[in-house]
Order: C-alpha cells, then structure tokens, then sequence
C-alpha cells in the first residue's frame, strides 16, 4: 500500500483500526502508528505472524494461517475503501477492484494455496460489507474524527484505540 501523503495514511490506518473491530481481531494487534508503512502501521502481536509450528497438527496451522490471511485481506479492503469512499469522495472502480482482487489472490495462493475461485467470494463479501460500513453517516462522522486524533498524536495502544472507537460509538 501506498499513501499519497499523510492525509491519505491516516484515513488508510483508520480504515484499517474499523477493520481491526469488524473482523474481532483485536487481540491481535497492541497498537497502530502512522511512523510506519502499509499494514506495519498496525502494531500486531507475535502470534498474528505464526507461520506453523511442528507441535501443531498441519490442519490446526493452516487454518491459523487461513483465519489471519483473511484478517489481512479485509484490513487492505478496509484501508482502500476508507481512503477511495471518505477522503477522495469516490467509489473504487473496476479496474481498481480488480487489481486489489489479484492481489490477494496471489497472496492467498503464497500463503494458504487457495485458488482464485477460492479467494473471490471470500474478497466480494469482505468488499461489499466494507463498503457499507464506510456508507454509514455515523462511521463517517466517526472516521473524520479518529483522522484528526490519529494527525495530533501520530500512535495509540490498542486500549487506546478501544476507548476511542467507544468514544465515538462505534464499538
């Protein structure tokens, strides 16, 4: 991901901690920060990396690598539909879509050897709820408002973030 300048990174991060709360992963990060790149501005936690462990069943690993494969995707989802619906006042087109599609994709096939027919329902759920999500007037309000706390302090703890997505009532 990449942002165009640090408006863009903030409604891209914010995007991302609303997709942290959709998709119940919130134990899986301890904060976010904007002195980062794409996903590294959400601190994760140790376990979201897990790459297998040998005292694990095979099954067990693939489906903990599945689950935060997923987590990622709609965080991605997140960051773009945030930053296309809210700071750009557009809609992602086709051809944008796409790409995002092939993306994750091929990062599926890497990680778990999904195939793409596995990965699109996946995607076009994860899309379309988002893009309701970032519809909402009240989410929008609220997004606006985490934008500016996120310019004035550039990092928060994952506590943090909890008491400010409750603030703003969207937890």
């Amino acid at each position: 991901m990449r942002y165009r300048n640090e408006d863009d990174k903030c409604y891209g991060v914010a995007g991302m901690t609303i997709g942290l709360s959709i998709f119940d992963a919130s134990d899986l990060y301890t904060g976010v920060t904007l002195d980062a790149d794409g996903l590294d501005c959400i601190q994760f936690t140790p376990e979201f990396f897990f790459s297998g462990n040998p005292r694990i069943n095979a099954k067990q690993s693939w489906q903990c690598i599945y689950s935060h494969y997923q987590i990622s995707m709609g965080l991605i989802i997140a960051d773009t539909v945030c930053r296309k619906m809210l700071l750009d006042h557009g809609t992602i087109d086709r051809k944008s879509k796409k790409a995002l599609l092939d993306a994750m994709a091929e990062e599926g096939k890497e990680l778990c050897q999904l195939e793409r027919d596995e990965v699109e329902p996946i995607f076009d759920k994860y899309f379309s709820h988002l893009v309701k999500v970032f519809s909402n007037a009240d989410i929008r309000k609220a997004i606006g408002e985490m934008v500016a706390l996120l310019k004035e302090h550039r990092s928060f703890s994952r506590s943090e973030i909890n008491d400010i997505l409750h603030q703003l009532s969207i937890l």
